[in-house]
């Protein structure tokens, strides 16, 4: 599966379900198997993908948890791409906060 899967299962379900539960907190086991050329996952989500999901993750959490969230490296084993993901989170979680109306896909 590839950036769309993700999207789909993170807007169709995750979050649906994340907004009807209202976390206090929320914990993202951040792993990036899914990463394109990651050895192990036979994925092919782009980085860019886990930065969206991550601006995606601190809107639900600005919205539900007074944006508590914290984010545990647990796996990717191709460490060119695990870099690009992990600079891609990190990127979106010091970024300006995302305007609840924007469409987190719109400059994908």
């Amino acid at each position: 599966f590839g950036d769309s899967a993700l999207w789909a299962a993170c807007a169709q379900v995750l979050l649906p379900a994340s907004r009807s539960f209202r976390p206090d907190l929320i914990i993202v086991s951040a792993g990036f198997d899914a990463a394109k050329n990651d050895p192990i996952g036979g994925c092919i989500v782009a980085p860019k993908a886990f930065g969206l999901l991550t601006r995606e993750m601190r809107r639900l959490a600005a919205e539900h948890a007074n944006g508590r969230i914290i984010f545990a490296l647990e796996g990717g084993y191709n460490v060119d791409v695990l870099a690009d993901c992990v600079e891609e989170v990190v990127g979106a979680l010091v970024a300006e906060e995302p305007s609840p109306d924007q469409d987190p896909f719109a400059d994908a």
